[in-house]
Parts: structure tokens; C-alpha cells; sequence
């Protein structure tokens, strides 16, 4: 049984945010940055564990059990002050609390009826509860966040977030058996059922049925007098998840046998495997509703519509759902030998052929199918002794890896996801109850790709935009996004060189190259459809087949993934001896292209794979320039030294003391001027890396745990632990606001006097240097006052003290 308690008192060290003095008649309007520094969050986490083990018939049955819940407590206290830092006043304080608990049950049965046969099975319970979620720090100058529950009347602050929360259940089971018939065959067959339910966001909020989201913004004109809201008005959105659970099924059987004296030693291995998953889920969020007092609908269409006659703004009306049920299976076979053809090498030469037959959410719509020919996946090493000796070799590696669909992609773009956005002028006299879903919409229907503009319509919408298309609808236009029919899989190359070398007195040496690169992506490839004015997509591969086809036929320059590594390491390891190791390494590294990954690394790490914002429209990777922009991708970092060791200190009889420790100092990451064009975030201005890296990163963790033993045999031992996370409480800063104006840039807009034709506009952005037409409303008062400021710190020390009793 083991007890870990960690006292938390993380947040931020500071946050910013933009601050708009108003003018007087002698002063006029200031916008300055505000650094804000909260309090630190409370609360103790603790750590309990408690595992039992042994025989249940003596050398035929065992068994395991352990329990090991996570306690995690956050109180946070906010003061929610006045905007105007001019006589600030704190207009409130709330007081918010989160309990997550999360639990891990986990038992496991070993039975050996005969000395051939080994048979196991375990199972894993492993359910996630949360109950309150704390208001964001950034938020405090803003409204408390408020609900109006329908019979229940209005909810606020802490009164409505404390009870929000839901509960993740998962559990995982898995059986095995080995089987040795001989001394030079062996037999493994596994299979496993695993169940996840993520139902975090389903605690403490009503039906959405009904509910709307209203956010009023300011674009230069003042809201009307009796319009009803005011600038900023921004209830808290939310989704009701009635499930969104998942079950995986696998399989795998294996086959080993030794073969001697037959050119050489072989160990033969081949095998199959079976991963099925299914997804069924229903998620709808709350109708948002956003006033923009000062915009035009063209502007915020970015669609070439005239404004109705008076208008004072627009707005739009925007739905999002996730409804839907898909599943899929994948089969592979895999063969390989470890051949020692003489004493001092060894070979492994294998093969790897999957099928994979990904899932539609949309019914009727066929998924993608990759057969066994479409992933033929090479393996290839060596290691040789030079010497003889055993202390010194030389080693290398080569493959071919494809990766699978995960449900991202078949959500969103196969059926599973539904997001429209319907546009709408001001008029003078409208108050906000003339906004609500029916008024906006009125009879009209949803139709596969929107319209825009919206003839006859029998509400005040006058443009519907579609951006979840279903790109496998049966019979699709290029209108409307589809599959490329000679779709390759996700196919990466990577191989490896090295040299290790045994010191003596348990010191080894490890040098090695490695290159890895991505050599086909799988994304979805989009455009702007003429008919609708909608984004369509097409799901394939970046710079090939039909999305080089739709290219070349838009007049755009196509553009593949392009995302390469290498790095060469060095290492030195000192194993376990005379009381102490030691594992010191230094990587020299260089990651560059255009491809941030499938977790996107130009989007912060968004984690929506095959479905990010990389191709998603033809001018999405070249910069204002016009150039392809390839450069080094943000989580390069070409130094990297890392160290750790421990000591164990002997006392009398059998107490000890061990004290560890482990440190890292990497370069900084890649910033890179950033800024805004038809509506899409984070388009490069200049070139990657042009506003330097970020800081060195360093730090240090440090351990102490002290082991006593008693009792009869010393049968007893007690541990006490500590640890320290960020030892020397660094406040590295990780990331800066790199984005250089809040405004967008349309192109086809009239104040850069190009043409509104958005395709002829963004063929002009590939081709030419449009920077000297974009930097000047990117700069001067346009430019955003927190540009190239610090935006986020490597967090703050942490202490964990632990207490184990193990007999």
C-alpha cells in the first residue's frame, strides 16, 4: 500500500490582455496591455495505492490485484474586477472548486495447468469522474459566467460552474495464452475488449433544445439604444453529450520456431492481427447567435454580397452537432527473420501487408479501403560485432510505416459532423429578440452544401455556408468535395545508423543517426465551391492525384507534405552498479517542412488528425510573399542535453536512501510572424523562424526516497518519498503571442484594391510578393500590442510527498 499527496498551488504567472482607455475631451483613447497576476490556485491532490498478490494453488494459479485512485482537488478564488484599469474596483469575487477522481482497479489471473502452457487474463476498470470546472483566469475582466435554466431561472459563477462536470467511463479486458510444445517453438495468441464512454461535459447543464448563444460585437458603430444587449454579452456555450462511446476488439496469434544449421541460425516469426473499433455518439451545442454592429455581410461572409439598404451590420446564426454510429475493421499479416548467418551479424528481415477498411458516418456512403497491396511494409536491420568481443558493434535500420485512420477525419468529413453558419444583415429598429433560429431560418432547408447567396429566402438569412460537406456522398460534384478513387495510405520512411561501444566498469557508448520522413499525407484537401461558397474538401493526398488534379485545373500551385527529420545523438550510460546509474545524452536535430503532424503543431498542438488546418484552402501554406512555406516547424529544437542519475545510499543492515535526479536544457522553439487572411488564423507574413526562437529551456527534477525495513526477515518496509518537479521553480518562457494585428485581412477586399473574386485572389497570393500590400494594415495602429510579448511560462514548481508500506 503506498499514500502520495501533492500540495498544488499552480495557475499562470501572469496573463495579458488588451486594454481600450476611453477618450475624453482631453484625452484621447489609449490601448495599452494589462499584465494581470491571479491568484494561485489551492487544493491537495492525493494519491492512495494498495496492490495484493500470490498463489491460490501453489506453482499452478496466481493472482494480482491493486487499487490505485488520483484525487485531484482545485480551489480557485477570482476576483472579477473592473475593465477599465482607471480606479479599478473588484466587482465581485467568486470561489470555485473541481474534484476529479480518477480510478484504477486492475486484476490479473496466471494459471499453468501444464509446464508447456501458460494462460492469462486481467481486467481494468478505469473510470474518470469530474465534478466542477473553474472559471478561466482570463475571464475577470469580463462578465461572471452566468446560465439561464429553463424552469430554474438564472445560474451564476460558481453556483452553476461547481456543478458542471460528467463522468468518462472505461474499462479494458484481456486474455492470453503461450504454449511451448517444444524447445524451439513457441505459440501466443492474445485478444482484448475495451469500452470508452466520454461523457465529461453531460454534469450540470439543461438540454440545449432551445438555448441560444448571444455574442454582440464591436466594429466601429455603437449598439442602438433599446437593442437589447450590449458589447461583450457572451453566455458560456456548452454541448449536451448524451454518449460518444467506443469499443475496440483485437486479436493477435504469433508463431515462433528456431531453426539451426541452416545457412546460419534463424529464428523464424509470423503472425496475424485484428483491431476492430466502432463510434457511436450524439453531441449538439448550444445555438450561437453573433451581432456584429459595423461589419457588413460581405465582410463577414467574405462572399461577394451587397448589403440590404440601410443596414447597421450583420451577423450570423451558427449550429454545430456531432450525431452518428460508424465502425471499422483492420487485418494484418507480418513474417520476419532473425537470421545470424555468421557469429558476428545479425540480420532481421521482415514484411508487413494490412488491410484496412475505414468507417462513414454517413449512410449510404462508402468509407476507404486499403487492401493488403496498398501497405506493403518493409523491415530491415543489421547489427555487427567488429571485434569479435562482444563490446563493440555497429547497427542499422530501415522501414516503411503506415498509419490508420483514426475517427477524426470519418467524423467530420465522412457524415458525422454537422456545421452551418447562416449570415443575415442589421437593420435599424431590430432589437436582439429578432434574432432567434426561427426568424433567422425560417422554412428554409438544409441542403448538402449550403447556398450562397440564399435566393428566396423565407428568413432574414441571406447566405448559408456549409463547412462539413460530406466528401463520400455518392455521385459528388467537385462542388462538393470527394475521395480521391487512387487514395494512398499515410506512409512514413524512417532509417537509422549507429555505432555502440562497451567502456568497461559499466559505461556504454551510443552514437546514432537517424532520418525519418513523411512520404504520402492523408488530409483533406480544400476549396472554395462556386456554386455554393462553401468549403469542400477533397480526402487524399496533399500535391497528388485528384488534389493535384483540382489544382492545376484552379489554376493554383499544388503543394505536398513535406515534414523531415534528423537528428544525431550521442549517449553515455553507466548502468546500475556500486550503487549508482547515469544516463547523460546530447541530440543535435533538424525538423523542417510544411507538415505540422497530425497532432498540428502551427495550430498549438490541436489534436484533429488527417483533418487539420494544413491544405484546408489553396493559399494555406505559401506566405504574403507568395512562396511555399517550408521552413523549420515549430517543435524544432536542434540542441537538446539531457542527464539523469541516481544514488543509493546504504545504512546499517538493509535501510537505504536513494537520491535521483534528472535535467534537460533544449533549444527554443521556432516564432514565427503570424497573421490573419480570409478568416483563417495563423498564416505566415515573412518566412518560418523569422522572429527567432524562444528561450533556452532548462530544467530539473529532483527525488528522495528513504526505504526502511522491520519485522521478522525485515518482511516490513516503509518508504517515504519525495519529489519536486521543477526544482529551481524556472519560469522559462515557452511561447509568445505571434500574431501581429488583430485584424483580418480579406484579399479580395476594396481597401487593397484587388479584385473580389476570391479564386483570382488567392492565385494572386501564390504568385506574387503581396507583403508590401499587406504590412502596412499590419502595422501602426493595426498592429496588436501583445505582438512578440511573452504569452505562456513553464509552470511552476510542484512537491509530491509519498509514504508506501509494503509486506
Amino acid at each position: 500500500a503506498s499514500f502520495r499527496a501533492a500540495k498544488l498551488q499552480a495557475g499562470p504567472r501572469s496573463f495579458q490582455r488588451l486594454v481600450t482607455i476611453g477618450a475624453t475631451p482631453t484625452v484621447p483613447a489609449l490601448r495599452t496591455i494589462e499584465n494581470i497576476r491571479p491568484r494561485r490556485d489551492g487544493g491537495t491532490d492525493f494519491f492512495p495505492a494498495f496492490s495484493l498478490s500470490g498463489p491460490i494453488i501453489k506453482d499452478r494459479v496466481w493472482f494480482f490485484a491493486a487499487y490505485v485512485p488520483q484525487f485531484l482537488n482545485t480551489d480557485r478564488q477570482l476576483d472579477y474586477i473592473s475593465p477599465d484599469p482607471r480606479g479599478r474596483v473588484v466587482r465581485e469575487t467568486q470561489n470555485f472548486t473541481q474534484r476529479i477522481k480518477q480510478e484504477y482497479a486492475f486484476t490479473r489471473l496466471d494459471i499453468q495447468p501444464l509446464s508447456s502452457l501458460r494462460m492469462t487474463a486481467s481486467f481494468l476498470y478505469n473510470p474518470l469522474e469530474q465534478i466542477g470546472a473553474p472559471d478561466a483566469f482570463g475571464n475577470t475582466t469580463g462578465n461572471v459566467p452566468q446560465l439561464t435554466f429553463p424552469g430554474l431561472g438564472v445560474r451564476r459563477g460558481a453556483e452553476f460552474l461547481d456543478q458542471t462536470g460528467g463522468r468518462q467511463t472505461s474499462n479494458n479486458t484481456n486474455a492470453s495464452i503461450i504454449w511451448t510444445p517444444t524447445s524451439k517453438f513457441v505459440f501466443t495468441a492474445r485478444g482484448g475488449y475495451s469500452f470508452l464512454n466520454e461523457k465529461i461535459g453531460n454534469y450540470g447543464v439543461p438540454a440545449v433544445t432551445g438555448l441560444t448563444r448571444t455574442v454582440v460585437q464591436d466594429f466601429g458603430t455603437a449598439v442602438p439604444a433599446g437593442f437589447g444587449a450590449n458589447f461583450g454579452q457572451n453566455f458560456p456555450g456548452f454541448s449536451q453529450l448524451a454518449f460518444d462511446a467506443t469499443i475496440r476488439r483485437t486479436f493477435d496469434a504469433d508463431a515462433s520456431y528456431l531453426l539451426s544449421n541452416f545457412v546460419g541460425r534463424h529464428q523464424f516469426k509470423g503472425g496475424f492481427q485484428f483491431n476492430g473499433i466502432s463510434n457511436q455518439v450524439r453531441s449538439t451545442l448550444v445555438d450561437t447567435i453573433v451581432i456584429r454592429f459595423g461589419r457588413t455581410i460581405a465582410q463577414s461572409t467574405g462572399r461577394t454580397i451587397a448589403s440590404t439598404p440601410g443596414a447597421i451590420g450583420s451577423g450570423f446564426l451558427q449550429r454545430f452537432g456531432v450525431l452518428g454510429s460508424a465502425g471499422s475493421d483492420n487485418k494484418a499479416f507480418y513474417i520476419q527473420d532473425t537470421w545470424q548467418p555468421i557469429n558476428r551479424l545479425t540480420l532481421n528481415l521482415g514484411v508487413r501487408v494490412e488491410k484496412e477498411d475505414s468507417p462513414s458516418f454517413a449512410p449510404g456512403a462508402p468509407g476507404i479501403v486499403f487492401g493488403y497491396g496498398d501497405k506493403i511494409a518493409p523491415r530491415l536491420g543489421f547489427a555487427y560485432d567488429i571485434f569479435g568481443d562482444g563490446k563493440t558493434k555497429i547497427f542499422g535500420s530501415y522501414g516503411k510505416f503506415f498509419d490508420r485512420f483514426k475517427y477524426e477525419l470519418p467524423r467530420g468529413s465522412f457524415g458525422g459532423n454537422f456545421f452551418r453558419a447562416d449570415y443575415f444583415d442589421i437593420l435599424p429598429g431590430q432589437t436582439i429578440n429578432n434574432f432567434t433560429r426561427q426568424t433567422i431560418i425560417g422554412s428554409n432547408p438544409d441542403p448538402i452544401g449550403g447556398n450562397c447567396p440564399l435566393p428566396g429566402s423565407t428568413g432574414i438569412s441571406r447566405c448559408q455556408l456549409d463547412f462539413r460537406i460530406p466528401s463520400n456522398l455518392p455521385g459528388n460534384t467537385a462542388d462538393l468535395g470527394a475521395v480521391d478513387p487512387d487514395i494512398k495510405a499515410f506512409q512514413q520512411t524512417e532509417y537509422t545508423i549507429g555505432f555502440e561501444r562497451d567502456l568497461g566498469q559499466g559505461y556504454l557508448f551510443t552514437s546514432r543517426y537517424t532520418h525519418k520522413q513523411v512520404d504520402v499525407a492523408v488530409e483533406d484537401i480544400g476549396s472554395i465551391s462556386p456554386a455554393t461558397g462553401g468549403e469542400v474538401y477533397v480526402i487524399g493526398n496533399p500535391g497528388r492525384g485528384l488534389a493535384l488534379q483540382q489544382a492545376q485545373a484552379g489554376g493554383f500551385t499544388p503543394l505536398e507534405a513535406v515534414r523531415n527529420y534528423d537528428a544525431g545523438e550521442f549517449r553515455v550510460v553507466k548502468r546500475f552498479a556500486s550503487s549508482a546509474y547515469l544516463d547523460a545524452s546530447y541530440t543535435y536535430s533538424r525538423l523542417f517542412g510544411n507538415y505540422a503532424g497530425l497532432a498540428s503543431s502551427d495550430e498549438a498542438g490541436r489534436t484533429s488528425p488527417n483533418v487539420n488546418r494544413n491544405f484546408d484552402l489553396p493559399f494555406i501554406g505559401f506566405t504574403a510573399q507568395g512562396q511555399p512555406d517550408d521552413g523549420l516547424l515549430p517543435t524544432d529544437r536542434p540542441h537538446s542535453f539531457k542527464l539523469s542519475g541516481a544514488y543509493t545510499f546504504n545504512w546499517s543492515g538493509s535501510n537505504a536512501t536513494e537520491f535521483s535526479g534528472f535535467t534537460i536544457a533544449q533549444s527554443g522553439t521556432p516564432r514565427t510572424t503570424r497573421f490573419t487572411f480570409e478568416g483563417v488564423t495563423g498564416q505566415i507574413l515573412n518566412f518560418r523562424g523569422d522572429l527567432g526562437r524562444t528561450e533556452r529551456f532548462t530544467q530539473t527534477d529532483l527525488a528522495i526516497s528513504h526505504k526502511y525495513r522491520f519485522g521478522r526477515d525485515n518482511r516490513v518496509t516503509m518508504s517515504f518519498d519525495i519529489d519536486v518537479l521543477n526544482a529551481f521553480n524556472e519560469a522559462n518562457v515557452i511561447t509568445h503571442f505571434d500574431t501581429i494585428s488583430q485584424r483580418g485581412i480579406n484579399f479580395g477586399a476594396d481597401d487593397l484594391n484587388l479584385t473580389s473574386d476570391e479564386q483570382r485572389a488567392i492565385q494572386i497570393f501564390q504568385t506574387q510578393n503581396t507583403s508590401d500590400r499587406i504590412r502596412p494594415f499590419l502595422s501602426g495602429a493595426d498592429q496588436d500590442l501583445r505582438f512578440q510579448q511573452p504569452s505562456a511560462y513553464q509552470g511552476p514548481r510542484s512537491v509530491r510527498f509519498g509514504f508506501r508500506l509494503l509486506f
